[in-house]
This record gives structure tokens, C-alpha cells and sequence, in this order.
């Protein structure tokens, strides 16, 4: 059994994802293991004609990662935390951070969909299973460490 050194924890400022936090830096300091968060934020169109540009919508996405990451560093001072911010389609920068940081186990919060949501998009922890060659805890979204 391989030992688990690494762990990487998408989130994306839901109450589903702090909770996924909070179960990744639990299990961290349990077994010493190094954290890295991941908060993609998705390439956005904006509207060009009502004067939101496109870069200033992705511009502030990555000033809300970056204070939500923060705060989860403030609350876990006694744990180091990585962080990266990726701008771009989540499986595919999730797949990215796995290859080039190397984690042994990713961790996500599940995200009750509405019927008509899950039916035309689809669900990340679908395609997240169908794509990664790592482990993959889904916390649940009423699960409260």
C-alpha cells in the first residue's frame, strides 16, 4: 500500500469545498503530509457590450481564491498550505496540478446538483472519475469535521 505523502484539495469557496478543506488539513497533520489547495477559476466571456471585460471577471475571481485561501491559512496557522490559482477549465488545470505536483490523493466536496443542472453539465466528480490516476476522497456536503 502506497503511503500518502501529498494532498491536493480543489475547492471553490462552497461551504461542500471548506468542508473538503477542513477533512484535507485534518487528514495532513494526522499523517504529516504535505497540503496544496487548488481554486480554479474558469475562463470567463464577460460582456463586452455592458463594459465587463473579460479579464476584470477573472481578475476578481482570483482576488476571492486568494482571500479564501488566505483564510483558511490564517485558521490552520500550524500546518503549511500550498495554494495555486489556475485560470482555465477545472479538469483540465486539476489534471495539470496532478501532474506537476504529484500529490498521492486529491480531495473534493460533493455538490448537490438540481436535476436540470447535473442533466446539461454534468457533474465535476463525474468527470473527475473518469479522468484521474490518483485517488479521490469526495467529502460529503453535510459532513462537518
Amino acid at each position: 500500500m502506497q503511503m500518502i505523502h501529498k494532498i491536493l484539495v480543489g475547492i471553490d469557496g462552497s461551504d461542500s469545498a471548506i468542508n473538503a478543506a477542513n477533512y484535507a488539513i485534518k487528514l495532513a497533520k494526522e499523517i504529516h503530509a504535505e497540503l496544496e489547495i487548488i481554486y480554479v477559476i474558469r475562463f470567463s466571456i464577460g460582456n463586452i457590450d455592458t463594459g465587463i471585460l473579460p479579464v476584470k471577471i477573472e481578475e476578481y475571481e482570483k482576488e476571492r481564491a486568494m482571500e479564501l485561501v488566505g483564510k483558511i491559512k490564517n485558521q490552520h496557522p500550524d500546518i503549511k498550505i500550498s495554494d495555486i490559482e489556475p485560470i482555465g477549465m477545472p479538469i483540465s488545470e486539476i489534471d495539470k496540478a496532478i501532474e506537476n505536483w504529484k500529490p498521492d490523493l486529491f480531495i473534493i466536496g460533493h455538490h448537490t446538483h438540481h436535476f436540470l443542472e447535473h442533466l446539461f453539465m454534468g457533474s465535476i466528480e463525474k468527470k473527475l472519475l473518469s479522468n484521474l490516476k490518483i485517488p479521490l476522497v469526495i467529502v460529503p456536503e453535510n459532513y462537518k469535521c
